[in-house]
């Protein structure tokens, strides 16, 4: 190469070098400026906590039996300078009102840790007795309460006289700074009997602990245990383990985080436990017979791997019998499967009284809810168990473990854990109700690990579990209907647990129970092809219409918590940032792309939200919603992530693409950029991924009607670069929208 020809590659390798720099450059501000720390967020949510005319005043006091002469009249019979060996350190904390002459509407006496740790709660209980408090405060664990928690408190107690327990969420301060919030789910009764996850600060009326005073049985419990022991007992009496009645819930998730601790208290809360504590939680006195619903079709291989794992491994001492569905195998699988049921039929005859396995050929369009409405139809248990033919057993007791809090008086749908084969990897861990839809939280993660202050370890409430291992009552799922056969193949199983949360059940996952699921070997996995992700779509609708409002919202997953995004952990919503008041994005139309842009494997596009925002809001269709539709509502909110692959992406621009599948007309879209520490955490080999995000609203007068696919451009800002991939997802724009729109233009006018 000339001199000169050296001389101009190397000015333009200068140049190009000044804009990488200034893009870094750039990009590093913004990256500064959306990037988020937990501490600050929540301080930005809290701002609305302060309670205007409530003031607190504090005082230390001692509690003691001990009969003294100098007697205080808020305490009964106590005096501060009395420290017997039974006599309680506390704060006595009065909540004044400042508005309304300086008055004392409510007080708590706070029990301090060291006196909890010390302690048996017989003494506990004695020692309040001489106290005349509203509420008694049990703070487990060393650290501070938040500033507003008396007050937040206090005004729930007084605003909701059916509260008897109030319990909060936690985070961590060291040297100042805050870190590890807990965010935790409303009263769950399963997960408290799993482990205390009330963790650091429990509120209890003093009335309702007065009544245990004179019949607590003392037991070995001292400190934590203790305090579990006594709460279980209130809770017991106060009919905490019941079917839920409306908002009459005795116990109260005041979802905020109340207490700062020095420590993470799930570490030492995981292992307090209640062998010793025999309450009554609801047991139905009935005895345990399983029918046991199998739907299949033309699997004869893996239906047999199923039974036989069932049949082999499975250790219980109640009856259950085997019901087969099968929806028109061949009749060369359809004789496979008979001669299979009568070799095991034969093998079962001295033990099982009729048939172990009954087989109803019944050829049919696949519909799910239908065939296993059939096989509850035929069955003869009293409890019916779902159970989808991809199944492995690989756990003796398994069915005896999901049988003992299916016949618990308040249970709904009881699921177990489901791993893909031969591995620790989770499939299944309970459904969560997010407003993209419903989720499997954890899935893809490993078992190994414990997630999320362990919500894959002992046994939670879930607002739904999969169908692919569902125990239920037969009287329950007939209260309810069974399953929708409208939903043939996606979401019935949320809908039947969505149906008995409404009727007042509780919905359970064992996370002691272990199943292998070889997912969707039957028929595939639902959104591989435009033609499923269509269908999913349509039966989400369904599923909303039906449950709009339980849409966007789920009692045992935390409004703290991501709820805009499908990711498998359990995030702060900081992470994402996710919000709907942004403006309206450019949209430009083209008629097709330009020859200088190059489709490239190497863009990464991954859409994770794509509908009308009046549904994005309301997880219902304008028109079938209780929310009249506004202008903000009348347009289109796209979200996601991109990247390429191998380069700087601090040096590309996005521009989200629509290309109309008849017209090939495209529409590009202008999107901001969201931070993503997500897609940071695991793109580690990558270069400036942190703003990979992307999100954008677009006036519904922006997109022609028609069946569009998603692109994304990315354009090089440091060369002439431009570079395009599509999504497999799609988006149907059928005029409905705009119809509502002109509607209620014409209303307005009216």
């Amino acid at each position: 190469m000339h001199r000169k020809e050296l001389k101009v590659t190397s000015l333009k390798q200068g140049l190009k070098n000044i804009l990488i720099n200034k893009q870094e450059k750039q990009y590093a501000e913004e990256l500064f400026e959306k990037m988020m720390s937990y501490e600050k967020w929540i301080t930005i949510q809290e701002e609305r906590l302060k309670v205007d005319g409530l003031v607190v005043r504090e005082s230390e006091i001692s509690l003691t039996n001990a009969e003294v002469k100098d007697n205080d009249e808020r305490f009964g019979k106590q005096n501060e300078g009395i420290h017997s060996k039974n006599g309680l350190k506390c704060r006595y904390l009065e909540v004044f009102d400042e508005k309304n002459n300086n008055n004392a509407v409510f007080s708590f006496v706070l029990l301090l840790p060291e006196e909890i740790r010390r302690l048996k709660m017989q003494e506990v209980l004695s020692c309040i007795k001489k106290c005349e408090a509203d509420v008694i405060l049990f703070q487990a664990f060393e650290g501070d309460l938040a500033d507003f928690a008396v007050c937040e408190m206090a005004k729930c107690f007084l605003e909701n006289k059916n509260i008897i327990v109030i319990y909060g969420d936690e985070d961590v301060r060291v040297e100042g700074k805050r870190k590890n919030p807990w965010f935790k789910p409303d009263f769950a009764p399963d997960s408290f009997l799993s482990y205390f996850y009330f963790g650091s600060l429990t509120a209890v009326r003093r009335k309702e602990l007065l009544l245990l005073a004179d019949d607590f049985v003392v037991s070995e419990h001292v400190g934590g245990e203790g305090l579990y022991e006594l709460l279980m007992r209130v809770l017991c009496r106060s009919g905490a383990f019941s079917m839920r009645n409306g908002d009459c819930v005795p116990v109260y998730h005041l979802s905020e985080i109340l207490f700062h601790g020095k420590e993470c208290a799930y570490d030492t809360v995981k292992n307090w436990k209640l062998e010793s504590c025999r309450v009554q939680t609801g047991n139905n006195a009935e005895s345990p017979f399983v029918s046991v619903i199998i739907p299949s079709k033309d699997n004869p291989d893996v239906l047999f791997t199923c039974i036989r794992s069932f049949l082999d491994r499975t250790k219980c001492e109640f009856p259950y019998e085997i019901v087969i569905v099968d929806n028109g195998s061949n009749e060369e699988n359809k004789e496979r499967i008979q001669t299979e049921i009568a070799v095991q039929n034969e093998k079962a005859w001295e033990y099982v009284e009729g048939e172990l396995i009954r087989y109803y050929h019944r050829p049919m369009t696949f519909n799910f809810s239908r065939m296993c409405n059939m096989g509850a139809d035929y069955a003869k248990g009293n409890l019916l168990l779902f159970l989808n033919d991809d199944m492995e057993i690989v756990q003796e007791n398994w069915l005896s473990l999901l049988v003992e809090k299916a016949m618990l008086s308040y249970a709904g749908a009881v699921g177990a854990k489901l791993l893909y084969p031969d591995s620790d990897i989770i499939q299944h861990a309970g459904i969560t109700n997010l407003r993209v839809g419903p989720a499997h939280k954890l899935q893809f993660l490993s078992d190994k690990t414990d997630w999320y202050y362990g919500r894959n370890r002992g046994v939670h409430n879930m607002l739904a579990v999969t169908g692919a291992c569902l125990l239920v009552k037969k009287s329950v799922f007939e209260q309810v209907g069974g399953f929708e056969e409208a939903l043939a193949v996606a979401f019935n199983d949320v809908d039947l647990c969505y149906k008995f949360f409404e009727a007042g059940y509780y919905n359970i996952v064992r996370n002691d129970v272990t199943l292998y699921h070889h997912e969707s070997l039957s028929r595939g996995k639902d959104g591989e092809s435009e033609e499923k992700q269509l269908r999913l779509l349509r039966e989400k609708d369904v599923l909303y219409e039906k449950h709009q409002k339980i849409y966007g919202t789920d009692p045992f997953y935390h409004k703290y918590l991501t709820n805009d995004m499908l990711e498998s952990e359990y995030s702060p919503a900081f992470s994402y940032q996710v919000t709907l008041d942004m403006p309206w994005a450019k949209v430009t139309a083209k008629d097709r792309l330009p020859e200088n842009i190059r489709q490239d494997g190497c863009v990464v596009i991954g859409m994770e939200g794509a509908m009308d925002i009046y549904k994005w809001k309301y997880g219902v269709a304008p028109g079938k919603g209780e929310a009249e539709p506004k202008a903000e509502d009348m347009g289109y909110y796209f979200q996601g992530y991109s990247f390429v692959i191998g380069a700087n992406n601090a040096c590309y621009k996005k521009t989200l693409l629509l290309e109309n599948k008849e017209s090939k007309q495209v529409l590009y879209i202008a999107v901001q950029d969201r931070y993503r520490p997500d897609i940071r955490k695991n793109l580690t080999d990558q270069l400036n991924v942190d703003l990979t995000g992307f999100a954008g609203k677009v006036r519904l007068e922006d997109i022609p009607d028609g069946e569009y696919r998603f692109g994304m451009l990315e354009e090089d800002r440091c060369s002439r670069q431009k570079l395009v991939n599509w999504s497999s997802w799609v988006l149907q724009v059928d005029g409905s929208l705009k119809q509502v729109e002109d509607s209620e233009a014409k209303n307005k006018k009216k």
